[in-house]
């Protein structure tokens, strides 16, 4: 098992969350509740780190700044939209499959 940090963020119009894994790039999800929102992410965390081990890549290492980054991002793209600058962060934890 691997556990990673995901950012949550809620969206204002639907109410459901956007979800994102600051150390598997692109690994992006939503869902209409905080709870679909991590089931989801935690499947594309599944499929991304299948993918990623077969050709041999194994993620970024995650660190504090890895984490700040996304955040800023995330917050950047919320004043824009005049959104309140809110996110939530959680410990999500995955099976890492093995390479065939």
């Amino acid at each position: 098992m691997r556990t990673y940090t995901v950012v949550l963020s809620p969206d204002q119009e639907s109410g459901g969350y956007s979800v994102s894994v600051p150390a598997l790039p692109g690994a992006i999800s939503e869902g209409d509740t905080r709870e679909q929102a991590l089931a989801n992410i935690r499947e594309a965390m599944e499929g991304w780190l299948e993918i990623a081990l077969e050709e041999g890549y194994d993620g970024l290492v995650e660190t504090p700044e890895l984490i700040l980054e996304d955040v800023a991002f995330i917050f950047g793209w919320r004043t824009e939209e005049g959104w309140p600058l809110l996110v939530e962060t959680a410990l999500v934890s995955v099976a890492v499959p093995v390479p065939a």
